[in-house]
């Protein structure tokens, strides 16, 4: 979305597009039609969903009455709940890829690309602009069996990771951010030798692989297919060819990096056990952290944004600069339809407004007088009463409107500053983002066919424990990279390695050529 979306006027709803041709769905009341939802309980931290503000204004501008069905623990009810009678559609629901095809392919989900084209303009207009989404929510069979949950903007929905930088320990010791590798190396150096109660890297322990990790990989070249591919194993070297990261002599380096990192002290060496997140933001008040990852600064405690210093981009010994992001479309399982549906073009028609500019606002900000007023500068800022809501305004906006928390709804977000704005922010200025520092490719987590979903639960089980292990060996020494990597690698092709890329390459392939 356009930065102008800042200055929107007042808004006027008009959802024509929720009036069906069907006379099969439920109606109550004169000229009101019921739907039937199934969607995760959330309701210790909000209202019921059918006592929200957003959900009852929703009602009376569609003229559409959703009967919602809340189930906690959702993911352990799956079977039961496919056994019975289904609703007409399952909303903010974690299903997996794999089971979108298995169930799409059974008949319980039903294809909707047909439906979209007629009934929902808002996302086909999205799918015209941006291919790739409509191609990461396509079946093997070529059915979408899902809406889609995506943030266009790269710095909103959570898309990008991004390291965290103790700005006062800078200034103390009259250093820059560092922007290399070496860099890094460097500062955590003179962190650490600052003081001894100071760490450099420092996060809960287990998440060194999800972060700091993957960032060192896309300084090192495998960053290329983005930030899902990396937690898949995966990239695209330089002749467009898909590999594995996890046997690459890249990879070998990135280990050897943090090999020394943890050998000099450099980052915690509770990485890997010992440190909760309690333990973490205890020792984050009394400042002893140095470094961290998240998408955003207030991870950490409320005084992140004033304390710490984005580094979006580090470059590494082979001049590579790759951002830590992720394709637009980060939830696939948002809105699907079931096969006791009366009528799927009137539930399309109800979500397609979320994927408009009017809808995206309503969703997320609400309506202005009630829940936003605009400053001085015609932007959109959260009521007082929400921004100082007791237990914090992200909280506060979430118990009037329901696009604020957990994601995989079927939306589409705001751009990132109006994001910030309604929380009376100053939008971030990311001097390290550039277009030529996006991945190369932006590849999803791929659609299986079932017959590949049943080879690969087992291979990439196996790999992954196998890989978390000898992580830590490297990484802490236990391990020698030059006397052991080749018994590693032969090990990984013993516990499938060549037949998971071969299966990647073929799903490689088919995205590609959609």
């Amino acid at each position: 979305m356009k930065k102008c979306l800042l200055f929107v006027l007042p808004i006027l709803f008009v959802l024509a597009a929720c009036q069906s041709g069907e006379e099969t769905a439920d109606v109550t009341g004169e000229g009101t039609k019921t739907i039937r939802l199934m969607r995760s309980d959330f309701t210790d931290v909000r209202p019921k969903s059918e006592d929200l503000w957003m959900w009852q204004e929703y009602e009376k501008m569609s003229g559409i009455k959703v009967e919602w069905e809340e189930v906690k623990e959702f993911g352990e009810k799956k079977n039961l709940i496919l056994s019975g009678d289904l609703p007409d559609a399952f909303y903010q629901t974690g299903w997996s890829n794999d089971e979108i095809v298995k169930y799409g392919k059974q008949g319980l989900f039903i294809p909707l690309e047909d439906l979209i084209a007629e009934h929902a303009p808002n996302l086909q207009k999205i799918f015209e602009e941006h291919p790739d989404v409509k191609k990461t929510l396509t079946a093997p069979d070529g059915h979408i069996y899902s809406l889609p949950y995506m943030a266009l903007d790269p710095m909103s929905g959570g898309r990008t990771v991004r390291l965290y930088i103790n700005q006062p320990w800078l200034d103390e010791l009259s250093l820059d951010v560092p922007r290399t590798t070496e860099e890094l190396k460097t500062v955590l150096a003179a962190f650490v030798a600052s003081d001894e109660s100071r760490e450099g890297y420092y996060m809960p322990s287990g998440q060194i692989a999800s972060g700091l990790e993957r960032m060192i990989m896309a300084a090192y070249g495998l960053g290329t297919g983005g930030r899902q591919a990396m937690g898949n194993m995966i990239f695209v070297d330089d002749n467009d060819a898909l590999q594995l990261t996890i046997n690459h002599e890249r990879m070998k380096e990135v280990w050897q990096y943090m090999r020394e990192l943890y050998a000099e002290g450099l980052v915690s060496q509770q990485s890997f056990a010992g440190v909760d997140d309690d333990k973490w933001r205890a020792d984050a008040a009394q400042d002893k952290v140095g470094l961290f990852q998240w998408v955003d600064p207030d991870f950490i405690g409320p005084f992140g944004p004033e304390t710490y210093t984005p580094i979006n981009v580090l470059e590494g010994p082979y001049g590579d600069k790759t951002l830590f992001t992720e394709p637009a479309v980060a939830g696939g399982a948002s809105f699907i339809i079931t096969k006791d549906a009366p009528d799927p073009a009137l539930l399309l028609e109800w979500a397609d407004f979320f994927y408009s500019p009017e809808g995206q606002i309503f969703a997320y900000l609400g309506e202005e007088g009630v829940t936003y007023e605009l400053d001085e500068e015609g932007r959109m800022v959260y009521v007082e009463e929400i921004l100082t809501y007791q237990n914090g305004p992200q909280l506060g906006a979430f118990q009037w409107v329901d696009n604020v928390y957990g994601g995989y709804f079927p939306y589409a977000e705001l751009d990132q500053e109006i994001r910030d704005v309604a929380f009376g922010k100053e939008p971030v200025i990311y001097e390290d983002v550039k277009e030529e520092y996006m991945p190369k490719y932006m590849l999803p987590h791929f659609m299986a066919t079932e017959e590949e979903a049943a080879e690969m639960s087992t291979i990439s089980t196996d790999i992954s424990t196998f890989v978390e292990q000898s992580r830590v060996k490297f990484v802490t020494g236990e391990w020698d990279l030059a006397q052991d990597w080749d018994n590693y690698v032969a090990q990984l092709d013993r516990v499938g390695a060549q037949r998971l890329l071969e299966i990647r390459r073929q799903q490689f392939d088919r995205f590609m050529a959609e």
